[in-house]
This record gives structure tokens, sequence and C-alpha cells, in this order.
């Protein structure tokens, strides 16, 4: 649940404070980089009432579309927000009991859905996980043979009648990316656009779905029949937040950690951060690299403050700063490896727009002719506790089919060696667009 009852308290008392004796601090109450997730909701804070609106046009329309730009907080509402207000029983025409699966189109959006699937069917115990391959071959079979698959696979995932199975499709825009990148694939995407279509349209069986999609794509939404409308009934814009919610966003972690903020470094953190794009994701990055070293280095009684703050970068620098650290870090070859790794990483498409392009470690590995062991190693560098810029995240154990991407699409614009790699990229790209149109004038 959301944070309606937690106090934040005073943190106006002057600085240091003898009484504060430092004894109690937990563990970073801020994410950094990537989004918060489920586990994560007693540190969610400065979203609390929006969440109404979003569970209305979900009852009503069994869908909703979570709109936002780049680094609005969409998956974090959702995360922190959403599923606990439904797993509290709170949309009571439906009552507490959901199923809930988190899917991403990514590269093969039908497998996809069978993978995620297949693992939430494996974390329940129904199927022992020597058989996953068997279960995920049955699943896509039914997915690709009727456009009636999802309701079908939502009946099967029901332990019991009116059990309600939600799927949460995260990153909802990577579906344009696989749909123009070949010929074949257009098919595919109508066919999973469908699949939810068809699967929201009926009320037999409790199905229910919401999209997290970047708002600068939404004009691609029509070239699917039907997709416009269904957003245009169920869409939620998540709004820019407020100077006041942004405060709570910092106090309220910092209180559940068992620390203290002192109130000019709040002041100096809201004045920084501004109207920026980017403003979330770089808010909690700066302030988890400001406790880290608050923790390591502070006085007696003192809060975190301004000289913690300066020393981690500031809002301005302080994500550069940090990945140029875990960048330094590497020998020659290992420079050479993470700079292809990241560039595989990451696109910018020929609207200028950047997007996260995930890639798994066997193929990086041949476009920087090394060793799976060796690709891993630098992953493990920018993935470290305390470092949030890849994912999976350190739960995850790296394997050479393991895919791995950009915790954030900020990074690209923040991180200047990686901004620069980026262009250069997309300077390449559009020079091999223009050499190309050029020769089809002459056939």
């Amino acid at each position: 649940m959301l944070n309606y009852s937690v106090e934040v308290g005073d943190l106006n008392e002057p600085s240091p404070d003898p009484k504060f004796s430092g004894e109690k601090v937990g563990a970073n109450p801020f994410p950094g980089l990537r989004p918060f997730t489920l586990s994560d909701s007693h540190l969610f804070f400065g979203r609390e009432g929006q969440v109404d609106e979003i569970l209305l046009k979900l009852y009503k329309n069994r869908s909703v579309t979570i709109m936002g730009y780049s680094g609005s907080g969409k998956s974090s509402l959702m995360n922190c927000g959403l599923i606990p207000v439904l797993y509290g029983g709170f949309m009571t025409e439906t009552g507490p009991h959901w199923k809930i699966i988190t899917i991403r189109p990514g590269t093969a959006p039908i497998e996809n859905i069978s993978k995620a699937t297949v693992n939430f069917l494996v974390d329940e115990g129904r199927i022992a996980p020597e058989d996953k391959h068997i279960h995920r071959a049955i699943i896509n079979s039914v997915l690709r043979n009727s456009s009636q698959g999802l309701i079908e696979l939502s009946k099967y995932l029901q332990t019991y009648t009116h059990e309600n199975i939600f799927f949460l499709v995260d990153q909802f825009e990577e579906l344009f990316r696989f749909k123009h990148a070949d010929t074949e694939n257009a098919d595919e995407a109508l066919a999973y656009v469908n699949l939810m279509l068809r699967a929201v349209a009926q009320r037999e069986v409790p199905v229910y779905l919401a999209f997290n999609m970047r708002s600068d794509f939404i004009g691609e939404c029509a070239a699917f029949p039907g997709l416009t409308q269904l957003i245009n009934a169920s869409n939620y814009l998540v709004p820019q937040m407020s100077r006041e919610q942004k405060r709570m966003a910092i106090e309220g972690p910092v209180a559940v950690g068992g620390g203290r903020i002192s109130p000019r470094l709040i002041k100096r953190l809201l004045s920084d951060i501004g109207d920026n794009q980017d403003q979330l994701p770089i808010l909690q990055h700066a302030l988890m690299r400001t406790w880290d070293y608050w923790v390591a280095n502070r006085e007696p009684g003192e809060p975190m403050d301004i000289r913690h703050y300066n020393a981690v970068g500031r809002i301005g620098q302080a994500l550069s700063l940090h990945a140029n650290e875990a960048f330094d870090e590497l020998n020659t070859q290992e420079r050479h490896i993470a700079e292809i790794l990241f560039k595989t990483l990451t696109e910018k498409n020929t609207e200028g727009l950047e997007m996260r392009r995930p890639a798994r470690i066997s193929d990086v590995a041949e476009l920087t002719q090394a060793t799976d062991d060796q690709v891993i190693a630098v992953v493990e560098q920018f993935r470290k506790p305390g470092r949030s810029f890849l994912m999976p995240g350190m739960q995850v154990d790296l394997k050479p089919t393991t895919q791995v991407e950009l915790s954030h699409e900020s990074l690209m614009r923040i991180w200047t060696r990686l901004s620069a790699w980026v262009e250069e990229e997309y300077e390449s790209a559009q020079m091999y667009r223009r050499v190309s149109d050029a020769a089809a004038m002459y056939q």
C-alpha cells in the first residue's frame, strides 16, 4: 500500500542534533536509476491519490494505459501504486484475488508472454522448473493459433472461477520498434495487439490489462485497428510532480531509513531539480549517492547536508561522475567491451528518440570478440551494489543467454560519455541511410 499512514515528522530542527546518534540508520532507501519495485512500496512517496483515477479506468474498461515522458515514474506508479491497491482489494467489485504477470514486448512479443507466464507458474509451484520449455511451447502455440489465445491462457491461469488475471505490459513502445524491424514482424505485432483487444472486450473471463507507454510514441498506435480507441477510453497521463510531492519523495524515504536531512538540503534539491525531464531518476540517483556518502562521512549528530550532496557532484553531475567511476575501474580491453556493450544497448530512432535495446550477453561477446565471461565481468561493474546502471539486478546470476539492458533511458542523456556514443552511432546510421538512398536513386 501507499504510505498514507507514515509520519515523516518535523525535519526542520537545527543541525547537528546531538540526540541523533545515527545508530538506527538502515539500508539506503533510494533505488537510484531503476524503477521502484513492489518490495519498495514502503519507500514510495509523493504519488498518493493518483491511483484512484487509474483504478476507476481499469474497472470501467478492463484496461488502462499509463502514459508519460521518459522519467515520469510510470513503472514505479504501477509497481508501488496500483498493484498493492489491487492486492488489498480496493477495487471492491472484483475482490482481492489477483494473479499479476508483468510482460514486455521486447524482440519477441508473443514468446515473451509465454516466458513470463511460465516463470509465474514455476513460482506458484504449478509446474516444475525442468518442464518450463514444454509449457512455454504449449502456451506459445495457444497464443499464436487464435486471437482468443490470451483469454484461453487466462482461463488456465485461474485456480478458481472469477479469480482476476492482470497482465501489466511494461515498455509497450518496444512493440513499435519490433514492428519496424522486419516486414514479418508487423504481422506478429498486429496479432499481439489483437490478443489483448479481444481479451478486454469480453466479460466472461476477468482479464485486465495495463499498458505503460512513453507519450512520445502515442502516434504509433494508429497503425493498429482498435488500439487507439481503447487508449482513448482508458488513458492516464502521469502528471508532473508538484514541489510538495517532490518534497515528500525526498523526506519520506529518509525517515523510513532512519536518517535525517537538513531543510537547506531539501531546498537546494528542489531548486536544482527544477522541471528537468529526467527529474525523478536523477533525483533518486543523487539521493542514493548522497545517502551513501553521508553514512560513510557524517559527523556525530549531523544530518544529510549540502556538503554531502556537493561531494557526489549534485544533481547536475552525480550520475555522470558515478558512471565514469565505474568505467575508469576497467582495463583497456574491458573499456573496449564496455563501449560496444553500451552502444548495443542503446538506440536513437529516425525521429531522434532514445530507446533502450536489450541484448544477450552472448551477442555482445560476439560483437566484441570477447568471451562470455569477459562481457559478464564488465556488466558486473555497472550493476554491483550501489550501481544500478544495468539490469537485471544483482539477484539474477548472469549467463550467456541473459538479456541485459540500461536501467533507464535517462542514462543516455545524462552520462556524457554514453551520450557521445549514442550520438556517434546515430550519425553513422544517418550517414548510412543517406548513402543507401542516394544509391537507390541511380539503380
